[in-house]
């Protein structure tokens, strides 16, 4: 049975929370997670860690935009600048998993390549929500660069890192300001660094003990979310604690938040929190605000997989019907926001791992 997207993201299982070592997340991925796989994508992790053609232009609505423009699966792209303004990023992703560059394609509909295999593991490149942004594993830290300006900001690993930890994206603000790093491997998160993209100024983030960062609110106080809650027992309710308050968010009706077969997810932008609903075979998109109160519960069709917030909305994923076909990168309305290779893993803007 086809596994959902997400959780091949951002959660390949509670026994393997490790990004750094893309075999094992692969090997967890095949025995745990056996519901709703997306052809193609379903067998890794984020690209960039984040990632995975997609959106073409997030920082717009998507009523205003009236082009979806197709992605081509030839290797021959230019390689990205090194250095200097080069355009703001619209999505991040592989045309394929096993042999394909990973690739970056710009508002304006440019490709440039960042390399071979860069989208594994995923969860570890990532596009700012604004597109302003690149993030990048480098081999002694994390590369933020800015794509329209040029500068760039590095963070090195810290001074007790492990040879196999690396940082993956764990949560973008919704302006673009911060990003939240985890340095991890194999399921032990060694430190989190909080990143100002304004000035590149890094700070140790220290949750309280039991809890990971998992959003950062418009006010800039964090949301985060009680760890030990990926067992194989299905769980109702997921505690939060949003700006310093305790929250609950409880699933609906006969659904759950996670399960064997689900791993929990969790993504926050601005005051937006969304979390997946699993009953039987059907996923929701349900949106709390920060006080915890359900707005909003989005079933999606058969067929579509969830991916991730927008600016304005939600985006999921419509696998071809054959292997000759287009994925197709959806809002919840459904509004088309890009066309890809049929096994491409794409990365909007904003994805990380919450």
């Amino acid at each position: 049975m086809p596994m959902n997207l997400r959780d091949t993201y951002h959660r390949l299982g509670a026994d393997a929370r490790d990004y750094a070592d893309a075999d094992l997340a692969l090997r967890v991925l095949r025995r745990r997670r056996t519901v709703r796989a997306v052809t193609g994508a379903a067998a890794a992790a984020l690209l960039v860690a984040g990632g995975f053609g997609l959106l073409q232009n997030l920082t717009r609505s998507a009523e205003t935009i009236t082009a979806v423009p197709a992605v081509s699966t030839s290797a021959e792209y230019p390689v990205l600048p090194s250095s200097g303004p080069v355009g703001r990023g619209a999505v991040v992703y592989a045309p394929c998993r096993s042999s394909c560059p990973t690739l970056l394609t710009l508002e304006d509909g440019r490709t440039y390549g960042l390399g071979a295999r860069t989208v594994h593991p995923q969860g570890n490149i990532t596009l700012s929500p604004d597109g302003r942004w690149l993030g990048l594993p480098t081999p002694d830290g994390y590369e933020l660069r800015d794509l329209l300006g040029g500068t760039a900001h590095r963070v090195p690993a810290p001074g007790d890192g492990r040879a196999d930890s690396a940082y993956s994206p764990w949560a973008w603000s919704a302006d673009s300001r911060r990003l939240i790093l985890g340095y991890h491997a194999s399921g032990d998160v060694h430190a989190y660094t909080d990143v100002r993209l304004d000035d590149g100024r890094t700070e140790p983030l220290t949750p309280p003990e039991g809890y990971e960062p998992v959003g950062v609110l418009p006010s800039g106080e964090l949301v985060l979310l009680a760890l030990g809650q990926d067992g194989d027992g299905a769980r109702e309710r997921v505690r939060l604690r949003v700006g310093g308050t305790a929250r609950t968010l409880s699933a609906t009706g006969s659904g759950v938040l996670s399960d064997a077969d689900h791993g929990l997810s969790v993504q926050v932008s601005g005051e937006r929190i969304f979390v997946l609903e699993y009953t039987g075979d059907s996923v929701a998109v349900l949106r709390f605000d920060p006080r915890g109160t359900l707005v909003e519960r989005t079933p999606l069709p058969d067929g579509q997989y969830a991916l991730g917030p927008t600016r304005d909305g939600y985006a999921v994923v419509q696998p071809p019907a054959d292997q000759r076909g287009r994925l197709r990168l959806l809002t919840t309305g459904g509004d088309v926001l890009r066309d890809l290779p049929g096994e491409a893993e794409p990365a909007i803007p904003g994805l990380a791992r919450h």
